[in-house]
This record gives structure tokens, sequence and C-alpha cells, in this order.
């Protein structure tokens, strides 16, 4: 009897999903600490053949697993304060050692880091690019502003190894005022005399505040729609966003913090429940404003969020609201426009973008030093008009236009389009234009992408305007974010981190994967180091090649079936119950 008691009561203790969650809890909190200790393997100086790269990939995906039991458990979980105080604290926990793990694969803080010295010297960011300040001779008749930055290089070692480690140094930083904003406040909050790895980690810590910051809000938004708090842990536990915050130190995390700020304070100015709807609405622009000072995405948000307030507030409203929002944000991005108070001095040549080598590439070589102020937009048009990697739907748009691949001497396996539409196409017109043939199908496949997300943008904020549930308008902000990175030629695992503080709103689960999908994306740096020059497993490509047109569509087609059965079904199912 008594032996009989005690297994039910196991039983019963096993299917309990508290005890599911706290295990899940436990599991990730394991992993996280081994890949923080994985992490040292990745410091600079380290032969890149020798990179952990397949068992922390294997880590991570240990905690995408535990990551979906969790979500499962959280949401048997009756909702109550407890439950969203323990998704706080732990999603807290998981960051702590990552806090003071080496970057995995990415070193785009470094660059956050030498911006932020330049800008509490009183330097714009955008006016010298690294390059130029790393060559630059101390002896040499150099700009008054310049010279203050060679001084800076000479006078702090550490600054000079952060210098000479930034990617890209040619081009002149792409981050926007807010942002740079934020790493002047750490570099001012740092002492004098730390080392390169303690600024890393003071620069992470602000980033992880705006990241946490960021799960207070989805928890508000949670409970403006309605939705089981539990929910949260999608957001608070995810892999990708614990690997692209706190371990590689991304400044997504503060633009991502205001644009979903932005969206809680124009849900809650829709409702009618919620007292200075007005005011609400006006800190809705403002923040959304700022979102877009901090990194540009939140652009694409425009328009659903004027139609949603010219929906509910109407016109008058709408559009004094919407004009400080654009006057702010006018404002924010001047520092970064050509010929603007810190940008390139009348009379003198700055280096146009189009001369950059089609990015990104890794080419070992600096540029020249030129002692002269760069365009401050140099280096955003740079990455607009060469940035490709890790996409799909725009590489087989691209591809397919090319006449020739750059690459190999062959075209790529899927293209379809004959070569004598490509050379009609975009050879003759590139030829008229002086411009290379790749630009230009470069350009004509971003203004092909660009059409679709536009017209889906519409539609989506058409829909969300004529409704007023707040779910589906968080849905509709969902759809255009995914969309934007799914149809962009540069789909960086760390820009889906704009997704994820509404990826609990998407019906179809699919959206959920997406996080765990993308860490594929760290395979191309193995094939990189191992095949750089052989054929993986006798294919016709290698190294970054074979990820380019192999992994990528095993990357990405499976997810894409899942996402039509998913929607089909879900289709199916509603025109059913409504005969």
């Amino acid at each position: 009897m008594n032996h009989d008691t005690t297994e039910r009561d196991g039983m019963r203790l096993w299917r309990d999903p508290v005890v599911w969650l706290v295990t899940a809890g436990l599991v990730t909190w394991s992993l996280y600490l081994a890949i923080t200790v994985l992490s040292w393997r990745f410091q600079p100086g380290v032969a890149p053949k020798s990179y952990p790269i397949l068992t922390t990939l294997g880590l991570f995906a240990g905690a995408f697993a535990a990551y979906v039991v969790g979500i499962w458990s959280a949401l048997r979980i009756r909702a109550h304060r407890r439950l969203m105080l323990m998704i706080v604290i732990t999603s807290v926990l998981f960051r702590l050692p990552m806090l003071v793990s080496w970057p995995i694969l990415e070193i785009d803080i470094y660059r956050y880091l030498w911006d932020g010295a330049v800008v509490t010297c009183g330097v714009s960011p955008y006016r010298y690019s690294p390059a130029q300040v790393l060559d630059a001779e101390p002896r040499a008749e150099l700009p008054t502003d310049l010279r203050v930055l060679v001084n800076l290089r000479d006078s702090d070692p550490a600054l000079a190894v952060i210098l000479g480690r930034i990617h890209f140094g040619e081009l002149p930083t792409i981050y926007p005022p807010v942002s740079q904003a934020v790493f002047a406040w750490s570099a001012w909050t740092t002492p004098s005399g730390s080392s390169v790895f303690q600024r890393m980690v003071l620069m992470k810590v602000w980033l992880v505040l705006f990241d946490v910051g960021t799960l207070l809000i989805v928890l508000g938004l949670l409970r403006l729609a309605g939705r089981h708090p539990g929910w949260a842990l999608a957001y608070g536990w995810c892999p990708l966003v614990i690997k692209e915050i706190a371990n590689t130190g991304h400044l997504d995390a503060i633009a991502v913090f205001l644009t979903t700020l932005a969206l809680f304070f124009a849900m809650q100015a829709v409702q009618s429940r919620y007292r200075h709807p007005i005011a609400r609405t006006v800190l809705a622009v403002l923040f959304w404003a700022l979102g877009f000072g901090a990194k540009l995405y939140p652009i694409v948000l425009a328009p659903l969020l004027f139609l949603v307030l010219l929906r509910h507030r109407g016109w008058r409203w709408a559009t004094c609201a919407a004009v400080p929002g654009v006057l702010l944000a006018a404002i924010l991005i001047w520092p970064m426009l050509p010929d603007s108070a810190h940008g390139v001095e009348r009379g003198q040549t700055a280096p146009p973008a189009g001369d950059v080598p089609p990015i990104p590439t890794d080419a070992d070589g600096a540029a020249a030093a030129r002692p002269i102020a760069q365009d401050p937009s140099g280096g955003l048009k740079a990455f607009l008009r060469h940035w490709e990697i890790n996409d799909f739907l725009f590489m087989i748009v691209v591809e397919n236009l090319k006449p020739s691949n750059e690459r190999m001497h062959a075209p790529a396996w899927f293209v379809v389009m004959p070569r004598t539409w490509r050379t009609r196409l975009v050879r003759r017109p590139a030829d008229r234009l002086s411009v290379s043939p790749p630009a230009l199908a470069f350009l004509f496949a971003r203004g092909i992408t660009l059409a679709v997300f536009v017209l889906l943008t519409l539609i989506l904020a058409w829909r969300a305007a004529a409704t007023q549930d707040v779910e589906a308008t968080l849905r509709a902000a969902l759809l255009t974010l995914a969309w934007f990175w799914l149809l962009a030629p540069t789909q960086n695992p760390w820009y889906w981190t704009w997704v994820m503080p509404l990826v609990m709103f998407g019906r179809c689960r699919a959206w959920l994967a997406v996080s765990g999908m993308v860490l594929i994306y760290y395979l191309r740096f193995w094939l990189t180091n191992h095949y750089s020059s052989i054929s993986f497993c006798d294919a016709t490509y290698s190294g970054q090649a074979f990820f380019d047109y192999v992994v990528v569509w095993l990357e990405f087609v499976p997810w894409f079936i899942w996402l039509t059965v998913e929607c089909t079904w879900r289709t199916w199912r509603m025109a059913r119950h409504v005969v």
C-alpha cells in the first residue's frame, strides 16, 4: 500500500509543470556555465581552427531544447505573480555567467568601445574611420580632431588594442546617435586603466539592463493582451537573445527596448480604460523616434503605428503626435547624413562607399589612412549597397539576376533564369551606367524585395488599424518585423532579436523556432576555418560558398515548409469552423 502511494506521488510529481520548469531552469543554467567556460577558447590569438564551434553549438541546441520545455511548463502553471517573478529572476541568472564570457564569433563590441571613447573626447564617431586613426602618424600634420584621437590611441594601451581589433575598420561607424550615447555613457563610467575585457563586461552590463527592461515590458504587453504571463519566458529564456546580448554584447538591445516600450504605450493609448490617452500617444511616438535613433529598423513600424493611432485617436491627435516624433527622428539621424555639421568639409573629397570592396569579406588588409574627414553616411551606404549574409529569399532573387557569379565560374545551382535574360536585364544597363553588373543586380534585387515588403507592410498596417484587438495589432507588428528580416539581404541572427518581444503573439509556432534555427549561421565560421580552400564532403562548393549555397537551404527550407503547413492547417480549421 505504501509502495503504491509512493509511486503515485512520484508520478504526480513528474507531472507537475513546476518540476519541469525548475528542471529546465537548472539544465539551462548548467549549459550556460559550460558555454561561459568554452567561450575563453574564442579569445583573440587563438587559432580559428581550434575554436570549439561545434561543441558550443551543441550546448546552445541543448539550451534551446530546455527553452521549449520551459515554455511548455510555464503555460501550464496558474498565472500568478510568483510565476512572473520566477521568470524574471531565472532570466537574470542565465545572463550573469554570460556577462563574464568572451564574445563568441562576433566582435562588434570593439567598435562600440572605440565609438564611446571617441564621443567622450568630443569628436564625432562618424568623422574618421578606425583605420584612419590606427594608421595616422603622430608627427604628421593632422586635423585637430584627428590628432585628439591619435593622442587617445597612444595614451591608452587598452584602446589601442581595441582599435586594432575593429572589424571593417576602413569604414566609419554605422551606429546611430542614441546608441552612441549609450556607448559614451559606458566609456564615461569605465574606470581609467581598465583592461579590454573589463571594458567589454561593463558595456555588456549596460546592454543587459536594456535587455531585462524589455522583458518587463513584455510582461506588460501580455497583460494588455490578456495572455498568460508564462509567455514572457519566450523572451526571457531565449538562447539567441542571451547569446547575442549577454555574451556578444550587440547594441540591438537598446533599440529593442525603446521600440517595445513605444508599442506598449501605443497599445495603452488605443484602450479606453487608460487615462490620458493623448499623453500615451505622444510617449509612443517619442519612444519610437528614440528607437529609430538607436538602430534604424523601427522605421518599418511607422505605417502601422500611424494608422493604428489615426484609427483610434483621429487625424488631429495622430498628426500632433507624429510631428514631434518625426522631428526628433530627423534630429537624431542628422549627424549621420552627408554634409552635416560633423561630416565632410567643403572642398574635401571623401572616398565613395561604392569603392568599398564587397562586404562582408575576410580580407585582413586595412585601407590606407586618409587625413580627411569621411562621409558620415559612408558606413551606412556600404551596408545598404554591399552587405549580404545568411539570406535566403534575397539570395534567390539576386543570384537569378547576376550575369555571372563572383565566387565561382558557374552560376549557383538554383539559378533558373537564362543567361541571355540576365545579360539583357543587368549587364547592358550596368555598362551604360558604368556600374559593375553584380552591384546593379544587388540594387535590382533590393528594389524587388523592398516592393514586396512595402506591400506587406501596408496590408498589415491597414488590417491592424481596422481592429481594436491589442493582440491582433501586436501580431501585425510581429509579422512586419519578421518579414522585414526574411526579405533582407542581411539576416544576421541578432537581427531576429527585434522580433523576440512579440514572438508570443504569432499564431504559428514556427515563429518560435526561428531563434533556434538561426544559430546554424555560426556553422559558417566552422566551414570557413576548416574548408576554406577544399570542398566539404566532395561538394561543388567550399567554405563560405558551401554555407551560402547549401547550408542556408537546409536552414530555411524546412522552416518555410513548416510555416506553410501550419498556416494552411490553421486557415482550413478556421474556414471549417465558420461553415
